[in-house]
């Protein structure tokens, strides 16, 4: 379920070549940007879904962030990417 307090997390992942490869994940529920960035670390280092995406290496450095908005007329919208810095 989509609520008011869901983000859309973008984690980077880089391939055995070098290549950056970007798996997004939705979190709901959370009241700010750590703790959705936190959740949805989470979820990545699962054991069955780092397996089903190859053991990819976690790129700290390449986290995107954005709000999933509604607005007054019920339309889902996403707000701009704001870059995640630890």
């Amino acid at each position: 379920m989509v609520t008011g307090r869901s983000w859309l997390v973008g984690l980077g992942f880089r391939t055995p070549c070098g290549r950056l490869v970007r798996h997004f994940y939705v979190v709901d529920g959370m009241a700010g940007p750590a703790r959705a960035h936190e959740a949805a670390l989470e979820r990545a280092n699962d054991p069955s879904e780092r397996a089903a995406h190859a053991n990819l290496r976690l790129d700290d450095g390449c986290v995107e962030m954005r709000r999933v908005l509604r607005d007054s007329l019920g339309a889902w919208r996403l707000s701009t990417p704001s870059p995640w810095t630890t």
